[in-house]
């Protein structure tokens, strides 16, 4: 077989996984991570000019579809082991060794309200077979893993944790850079001196239309003088106790920028009054750990991988206690000393997530796995 390991990027330029991905590449390159532990990259043409110090080959078919499924027998055969960063796995695998990446359940454990009939039962036959077949299985938290173990009846002895990392790009920038920086953005968006932020998918799991609910009902009042900013993408549609999500627009109290660069990111990061994340789930939440690189305070819940993620070094609440998230969000706008003491814990907590570390001890899956 001309590679000893193939990695599928056809995901490589989307949020969440492709920024797994992304990281994990860089995490080889740092590490110096050589052949036969360094994938070959099995994903679209332009790859191939993003990571010529990488070995590549084209994969095109959809994801979530049956011409995926033709079009792996030819790509898996090429490789001693094949490496999926999602649960979209082959279902024939051949000869070659199979290892996983699985972030979340997301799409089992939401199943009833957020996917029809037939996406639910594709998410349980694909995560079920992901589990069956795979040699390894490499969970980025632990709750992840105990999530396998408890709905798929996962071997634990068959999952490896490792966690994701954060980028170096995310970082504290000097004064008079964010103030020249944060006026050209302001202009722009019309944003407010004080501002929470959000960031990521407006899915409806990230409860974030529960969030919005509560910050307009505590600026009415006059508990809460920032607004809201929030940055991603709405879905093309929601269930209809999420139409409140759909019709959101850009007020005084709430601002919302569907895409953004990533400069401009980098700005809203360091200049917020703190990162806002209070989703339902999640299988890890990179986002808690770049505003901390970016010594911003945050605020998070205590549901799924959060806690384990945050560690210390953040405010933990309940995602559907309303007085829980009024008494954070006040408490950090009216505390300048609580912003100060979250962003030192933040700084430091965030050290302990690399991508480097990400790289080797997933190329030490791939060097078992292969020595099996």
């Amino acid at each position: 077989m001309p590679y000893s390991v193939g990695l599928d990027v056809r995901m490589i330029r989307h949020s969440g996984i492709g920024t797994y991905l992304r990281g994990l590449l860089e995490g080889f390159r740092s590490a110096g991570i050589r052949e036969p532990h360094r994938p070959a990259l099995f994903g679209p043409a332009g790859v191939a000019d993003d990571y010529s110090d990488f070995t590549s080959r084209r994969l095109t078919p959809p994801i979530y579809s049956i011409s995926e499924q033709a079009a792996y027998l030819s790509a898996v055969s090429q490789c001693r082991l094949w490496h999926a960063p999602h649960y979209n796995v082959p279902v024939l695998k051949g000869k070659a060794r199979l290892v996983v990446t699985i972030h979340d359940i997301i799409h089992w454990i939401f199943r009833d309200r957020f996917l029809n009939p037939v996406q639910a039962a594709y998410a349980g036959f694909m995560l079920n077979r992901a589990v069956g077949i795979s040699d390894r299985i490499i969970a980025v938290s632990e709750n992840t893993k105990n999530d396998l173990i408890e709905h798929f009846k996962a071997p634990a002895d068959k999952i490896t944790v490792i966690y994701e990392g954060v980028g170096n790009a995310y970082r504290m920038m000097p004064p008079e850079e964010l103030s020249a920086r944060f006026k050209r953005l302001s202009e722009k968006y019309r944003l407010p001196e004080n501002f929470f932020l959000y960031v990521g998918l407006m899915k409806p799991h990230k409860n974030v239309l529960w969030l919005v609910e509560l910050f307009r009902r505590l600026k009415a009042s006059g508990r809460l003088k920032s607004s809201l900013v929030l940055v991603g993408r709405k879905d093309k549609k929601y269930p209809k106790e999420f139409e409140g999500l759909r019709d959101l627009q850009t007020d005084g109290d709430v601002i919302h920028i569907p895409a953004i660069e990533f400069p401009e990111l980098l700005v809203l990061y360091n200049r917020a009054v703190a990162l806002v994340h209070p989703s339902l789930y999640e299988g890890f939440g990179l986002t808690v750990l770049e505003a901390m690189k970016c010594g911003t305070p945050v605020i998070t819940t205590k549901a799924a991988s959060l806690a384990e993620v945050a560690g210390g070094a953040a405010v933990l609440v309940n995602p559907s206690d309303p007085s829980e998230m009024s008494e954070a969000l006040i408490g950090i706008e009216s505390d300048v000393r609580t912003r100060d003491i979250l962003r030192a814990q933040g700084l430091e907590r965030v050290k302990k997530f690399q991508w480097e570390d990400t790289a080797r001890q997933t190329a030490e899956v791939y060097r078992r796995v292969l020595g099996s």
